[in-house]
């Protein structure tokens, strides 16, 4: 048996031509050959020598077989993880629900650190809403100077958190927390302020982080604060 054998991707002269076109065309070959199947002998991917093609195709199939394994560990662990933000979600719009619309009440938006999983829970807002919130800051206008770059309604910023941020939003606790997402409140072109998720750990809110569930969540509180779209 020639022992140059051509890798995946090499040019076939006229001869292994003829094999392969023949192999394609007879699948079956050494199904009815099996004494010849199991004696051929390709390179071994260790340095110890040769294997049977049947065992190469066995090393392969298990090579597969792990990534599939591993891509299938990695799907049910995002399944999971979907699933606890949708829990979270639930409990936050569950928190609003409970709460009693005929009472005068003082909303304690940091109660929902807790349920968000999150250190500190802060919020900023530029307009008139029917509800009075703890943990927010009325602001006459929206703090350009201290909000990141591209960012809004449809694009939440996760990053880190610098000190001038940090401290205007949390104030002397922003020296524990080192990564947030600001997420904005509103309808799309119309803010009307932001809440702001904090944690300690740095890598947490980084950017291309999927966005989805803070703008659900945004949703949410926007509804909650009796805010209502533009007609």
């Amino acid at each position: 048996m020639n022992e140059q054998h051509p890798v995946l991707g090499d040019p076939l002269d006229p001869e292994e031509q003829t094999v392969a076109e023949y192999l394609i065309d007879h699948p079956d070959f050494f199904e009815k050959h099996a004494t010849f199947f199991s004696q051929i002998k390709i390179p071994h991917m260790l340095p110890s020598g040769t294997a049977s093609l049947i065992e190469r195709q066995v090393e392969i199939l298990r090579q597969q077989n792990q990534r599939l394994e591993r891509r299938l560990a990695e799907l049910i662990e995002a399944g999971r993880a979907n699933d606890r933000l949708l829990e979270r979600l639930h409990r936050v719009g569950l928190y609003f629900l409970g709460l009693d619309p005929t009472r005068e009440m003082t909303l304690a938006l940091e109660k929902l650190a807790p349920i968000l999983e999150v250190d500190a829970v802060m919020g900023a807002l530029w307009a008139k809403t029917p509800r009075r919130f703890e943990t927010f800051r009325v602001l006459e206008e929206r703090p350009r100077a201290l909000l990141p770059d591209h960012w809004g309604t449809a694009q939440p910023y996760c990053g880190r958190m610098g000190d001038a941020l940090g401290e205007y939003l949390f104030g002397a606790r922003h020296a524990d927390l080192r990564s947030i997402a600001l997420v904005a409140l509103g309808f799309e072109n119309a803010e009307v302020g932001f809440i702001a998720l904090g944690l300690a750990d740095p890598d947490h809110f980084r950017p291309g982080l999927g966005t989805q569930y803070l703008n659900r969540l945004g949703e949410i509180v926007t509804v909650a604060l009796g805010i209502r779209p533009h007609a």
